[in-house]
């Protein structure tokens, strides 16, 4: 569970962005954290480089289809896209909308989208 539950910073996706390309690189060379990684990125991730994402995210990792890749004439990569669902939560009754909508925007970070 990730600790305080904090709003994404700059920071925290630097660390995240460079501890993702260190489970690349792992992934490449043992089979063994590679099924690990695939299976449950959170867990591995923190197993392996003792790493915690510091927000609520639900990450999956998927083996590209073999259309993707790196082109070895052109010397670059053929990557899939990466996806990020969201969710819009249901509309409340119509003389709780306001402060509904308060509410979510002071939730804190329990949502990417809603304010600190």
């Amino acid at each position: 569970m990730p600790y305080s539950n904090q709003f994404p910073s700059y920071e925290s996706l630097l660390e995240f962005q460079e501890v993702y390309v260190r489970a690349i690189a792992l992934s490449w060379k043992d089979e063994q954290f590679k099924e690990a990684f695939l299976a449950n990125p959170n867990k591995a991730l923190e197993n392996y480089f003792l790493y915690r994402h510091p927000w609520t995210i639900d990450l999956t990792v998927v083996l590209p289809s073999s259309e993707y890749g790196w082109d070895k004439e052109k010397r670059k990569w053929n990557l899939p896209q990466n996806m990020m669902s969201v969710g819009v939560p249901v509309k409340p009754a119509a003389d709780e909308e306001c402060v509904a909508l308060a509410a979510y925007s002071d939730a804190g970070p329990t949502n990417l989208f809603t304010c600190c």
